[in-house]
């Protein structure tokens, strides 16, 4: 019976190797389950290292972005980012062409001192635009993330500019009707200068959110973001829960990780933060003093700040009009979070699984923040349909997700400071870099210090995060642990405001090295440009903004921003030494 057994295991192999299975690859390829992570690696199959799912990190920032209306400090961090994880798309996608995937990226996570992976998500694209994607940019103080943004399908080239100057928005002005929502202003050029527009009040739609007009940050300088009409949270698609891979699982080369939790848009706001110098929302347990020292905003405090803004809350605020106390109601459940952690909803998936079950029905919706797929597909009171993604749909996602890494780096390329114009030297239109043709190495500017080399690795290019495939072996090794965490602030040098040349710093060239500067791009890989027949589907017109205030001056200089470490959260103000917490704390006098 034994030789039996082996004589048809035998006869198994055999046919395995003659149907070309294994022809041309070094091992076979094993689907290992890790609890509802689906992840691929080679070789044989082995007990997969711990893969944490979590409840809490940022959401994809083409998923959702908070509004920045005025950069603050950047969040500055000296480790390099590891290579993109290979991501295979999901089995189910919501119907429709204008919904496509996007891939994830790293994140750092400074509760854990290292870097996390925020999953792709399928996303319905804003009508008539493009997703230029953002980046890790290596600068001389170390890796800063550049924030994606989403501009014109038709979009050919990017205007650089120089910083505009400090925000006069003060929120909404005058009494606007309960069916209008306030749209912020902001400085435009206008005839070679800064001009202010003012903010104004719009007529709400029920199915659609405003994206105002900003400005977003670059090596090279800022880009102007056109205002445009998104879906509400519950029309975008369908975003995953991010997770945290160890190193010796994604240093792996023939690693492949499939998202499979899908974060519940409609609890998300209960639970919802922004962090202006990340430049990301952020979900799930950010309770407590030491998140708001680190610039964890509650979503609601968008009612109080000018310097963003939050176009989720406004559209939330809109559907709640005819509760005069709601953003009150907001504020007390956050109170009640943040005092008793008990009501806190769990940091991962296995925790918050446990915790669900021990709650009644009427107390889980705090608290459940996601959802298997499966389960998402099945639901009648999902908004979408789910169609089976067939072969062709898998493969062009994944090629869309290769040619968005691709576009991460050659983004990274043309808005290096090595790429921009010399000292000294007009401008001129230029063109972005080919496809892996790196910019002639220059020197660093004039007011930035040479770039620092990174601690482990190969030195990579400035303002280029390595690729697989493009970088010294070494690069896609696991990053090795620092001995103390690496993630920090550096306050934007003093600047003196003029309308001309916008926000300059000081030390910084206020002529021709302060002008505009248009960069042929090539075509964003995300994008929809065909017309949309679905009614539902089609934008309204644009509103009509005020014209620019020609008279209007810039605030005088701001004062360094106040060391947050100062600040307490409410919750620990009043309480005595004893009871809180022990990192906040006064230290005793030292001997």
């Amino acid at each position: 019976m034994t030789h039996y057994r082996v004589a048809l295991a035998m006869i198994g192999v055999s046919i395995f190797v003659v149907c070309g299975q294994w022809s041309g690859r070094a091992a076979a390829e094993v689907n290992v389950d890790v609890g509802p992570v689906h992840v691929h690696t080679g070789g044989q199959p082995e007990p997969p290292p711990e893969i944490e799912i979590l409840t809490r990190g940022p959401i994809h920032e083409a998923f959702a972005q908070p509004v920045i209306l005025d950069e603050g400090a950047e969040f500055v961090i000296d480790r390099r980012p590891p290579p993109p994880i290979d991501e295979i798309i999901p089995d189910e996608k919501p119907e429709g062409n204008h919904i496509v995937w996007i891939p994830g990226y790293w994140s750092w996570d400074s509760d854990r001192n290292g870097f996390i992976w925020v999953s792709g998500c399928w996303r319905a694209v804003p009508p008539n635009n493009s997703w230029v994607p953002g980046y890790w940019a290596q600068t001389s103080r170390g890796y800063r993330w550049i924030a994606g943004f989403w501009t014109a399908a038709d979009t050919e080239e990017i205007e650089y500019l120089p910083a505009p100057p400090a925000t006069l928005e003060e929120g909404p002005q005058g009494a606007g009707s309960a069916d209008n929502i306030w749209i912020p202003g902001c400085w435009v050029r206008h005839e070679g200068r800064y001009a202010w527009r003012r903010g104004f009040w719009e007529p709400a739609r029920p199915n659609w959110v405003w994206e105002p007009a900003h400005y977003v940050s670059t090596p090279r300088g800022y880009v102007y973001v056109d205002g445009y009409w998104d879906y509400p949270l519950h029309g975008r698609g369908v975003a995953f829960l991010p997770v945290y891979c160890p190193p010796s699982l994604y240093g792996r080369a023939d690693f492949r990780y499939s998202p499979d939790i899908v974060l519940d848009v409609d609890g998300l706001t209960l639970n919802l933060f922004i962090s202006p110098e990340r430049h990301h929302y952020y979900f799930g347990d950010y309770y407590g003093a030491e998140y708001s020292r680190e610039g964890f905003h509650p979503w609601y405090e968008a009612h109080d700040h000018h310097d963003w803004y939050d176009p989720i809350f406004v559209h939330q605020q809109w559907r709640h009009r005819d509760d005069h106390d709601w953003v009150q109601h907001e504020r007390e459940g956050y109170d009640h979070r943040r005092d008793d952690k008990d009501l806190r909803p769990a940091r991962n998936y296995e925790a918050m699984r446990a915790q669900v079950a021990r709650l009644p029905e009427k107390d889980r919706r705090g608290v459940q923040l996601a959802r298997p797929m499966k389960e998402v597909v099945s639901d009648k009171a999902t908004p979408y349909k789910f169609d089976k993604v067939d072969a062709k749909t898998r493969e062009a996602s994944a090629n869309r997700a290769k040619d968005v890494h691709a576009y991460q780096d050659q983004r990274a390329q043309w808005e290096s400071p090595a790429a921009g114009p010399k000292k000294g030297v007009e401008p001129k239109e230029g063109t972005a870099p080919r496809e892996g043709v790196a910019p002639k190495e220059g020197r660093a500017p004039a007011n930035e210090s040479p770039s620092v080399a990174p601690k482990m690795g190969a030195e990579p290019r400035e303002g280029v995060a390595p690729r697989e495939g493009v970088t010294p072996k070494e690069a896609n090794a696991p990053p090795k642990e620092l001995p103390k965490p690496p993630a920090k602030e550096v306050m934007p040098p003093e600047k003196v405001q003029t309308p001309e040349h916008g926000a300059v710093g000081k030390d910084q060239p206020a002529g021709a090295a302060a002008q505009p500067e248009k960069v042929k791009i090539p075509k964003p890989p995300v994008s929809v440009r065909e017309p949309v027949s679905n009614k539902e589907l089609t934008p309204p017109p644009r509103p009509e903004h005020p014209q620019p205030d020609l008279k209007a001056q810039p605030k005088p200089s701001k004062p360094d921003a106040p060391d947050r470490s100062k600040d307490r959260d409410s919750s620990d103000k009043d309480k005595p030494e004893k009871d809180k917490p022990e990192k906040d704390r006064a230290e005793p006098a030292r001997k």
